[in-house]
């Protein structure tokens, strides 16, 4: 695989990887623009959009900060904050009286259904400026570069993936 750029210098990975979190700074934007447009903090919205994306609306504390990134203290301030404003509510576990689940109320589902749209219209105004094909090309070229980078894959360079 040619990895090199026309005038025949190595692409640094360190640039491709700078693109690429630019890229995901220029998305996550929009997702941050909507969570503070609804009063939220970004962990906020995070939280909440995880609990809106299971299928009970509902996880463990530690879940939650494990899928958010967030700390344990952080994710126990979020819960709080969210709590308060009457987004979710703290179960019991009826089964494991030690562990507790955090429930999306109807009003946190309703703010989260907001966010969410919010956040996707924006994330559709910035994929219409993209030229024709350049998302689908996009994410083939990362999907191949994430195969081969994390040691998935032990066939030729170049070979196409199954």
């Amino acid at each position: 695989m040619d990895n090199t750029a026309p005038a025949g210098h190595v692409i640094p990975l360190t640039r491709l990887a700078q693109k690429a979190a630019r890229l995901a700074q220029v998305v996550n934007a929009a997702t941050r623009h909507a969570a503070s447009d609804a009063g939220l903090t970004t962990a906020d919205a995070d939280v909440l959009l995880t609990l809106f994306g299971t299928p009970d609306h509902r996880l463990r504390p530690t879940s939650l900060s494990t899928t958010c990134g967030l700390s344990s203290g952080g994710t126990s301030n979020v819960i709080l904050r969210l709590a308060q404003a009457g987004y979710v509510n703290r179960e019991a576990d009826v089964h494991d009286g030690r562990s507790t689940w955090v429930q999306l109320t109807s009003e946190g589902e309703a703010l989260a259904r907001s966010v969410l749209a919010a956040a996707t219209a924006e994330h559709s105004r910035l994929h219409d400026r993209l030229p024709d094909d350049t998302a689908a090309a996009l994410e083939q070229l990362l999907d191949t570069a994430l195969h081969h980078l994390e040691g998935q894959d032990t066939r030729p360079a170049g070979a196409p993936l199954p």
